[in-house]
């Protein structure tokens, strides 16, 4: 028998996600399992429950944010739980890079019959990131973006209202140094993934995988009007790297200054913490459960059979 604690904020989603935890619960307990069901009453409670858990696994219900505050509470762990996901976000952006259904039905089945997997983290300052970091342009297009709009639109709205912002032309001195080499760039945006998705955008970095131990880092020139129309070609083609201008590198750690800007970051997509910045990836400290998909799953037997 495992036992599961599953966390949720109560009041997200027009309190979709309480719904959703009893479906799971109900479900869990029918298959033999023990459930605790684990509300949030205030900010920064998913990561206290994630921390003091004494469950096998630790059950994130609802989008990237909740499983980020998850996420930073179990990797403060010396043997921390495994993770669950079921999602329940706007965007569920890693959800869909695990290949988590996103429907509670068959994320269950997930839960029961996955295997632990392992999940980089990045640690951020006194924050974690489970997928991505922007600073600039970006990062300031996205505060006026509504939950309407992105239940409405979703992950088109980031893009025009990023594309809306390059087009003021702003940018910024950072000094961006990593594990062997540093840089100093007038930018309009930093954008640092952990996977290959970006605001529900799959293919965005196609080399980034979930556990490579890397942060795949995209630091933009200053935009010009030809540069941002190329931008979305680029963007969608998998090939953000190959913009002209635009400088890429991948790192396991990473300082990021200023001598002047007072940038705030976004961290799967929520305000945090500003420059400078100290950032490392935390390797094989968490771990995820999945279930491989059915192509994985071919393949694999497909090796077995010609060993």
């Amino acid at each position: 028998m495992t036992s599961y604690a599953l966390i949720y904020n109560p009041k997200a989603g027009h309190k979709g996600a309480a719904k959703v935890a009893k479906y799971v619960a109900q479900r869990l307990t029918a298959a033999g399992h023990k459930v605790f069901l684990r509300p949030t009453a205030k900010a920064g409670d998913a990561t206290t429950l994630a921390f003091t858990t004494q469950a096998d696994v630790a059950v994130a219900i609802g989008g990237d944010g909740t499983i980020n505050q998850v996420a930073e509470g179990l990797v403060q762990r010396r043997e921390p739980p495994l993770l669950g996901i079921i999602p329940k976000g706007t965007v569920n952006n890693i959800a869909r890079v695990l290949h988590i259904p996103m429907t509670p039905e068959f994320a269950v089945m997930n839960l029961l019959e996955g295997q632990p997997q392992p999940l980089d983290i990045g640690l951020v300052n006194d924050r974690v990131m489970i997928s991505t970091l922007t600073m600039g342009v970006l990062a300031n297009a996205t505060v006026s973006i509504s939950q309407k709009e992105k239940q409405r639109f979703g992950p088109l709205v980031f893009l025009t209202r990023g594309l809306r912002s390059l087009s003021k032309n702003q940018h910024w001195q950072l000094t961006i140094k990593g594990a062997n080499q540093t840089w100093h760039r007038d930018t309009a945006f930093l954008l640092i993934t952990m996977t290959n998705s970006v605001g529900g955008f799959l293919n965005i970095a196609p080399q980034a995988k979930p556990d490579d131990g890397l942060f795949h880092v995209f630091v933009a020139p200053k935009m010009t009007w030809g540069r941002t129309l190329l931008l979305i070609p680029y963007f969608l083609a998998g090939k953000f790297d190959k913009l002209p201008g635009m400088t890429y590198f991948a790192t396991n750690e990473l300082t990021i200054t200023s001598p002047g800007a007072k940038l705030k970051s976004r961290i799967d997509g929520d305000p945090s913490t500003g420059l400078p910045l100290q950032m490392q990836v935390a390797t094989d400290k968490v771990h995820v459960i999945l279930k491989p998909s059915l192509l994985d799953q071919m393949y694999a037997d497909w090796i077995k059979g010609h060993k």
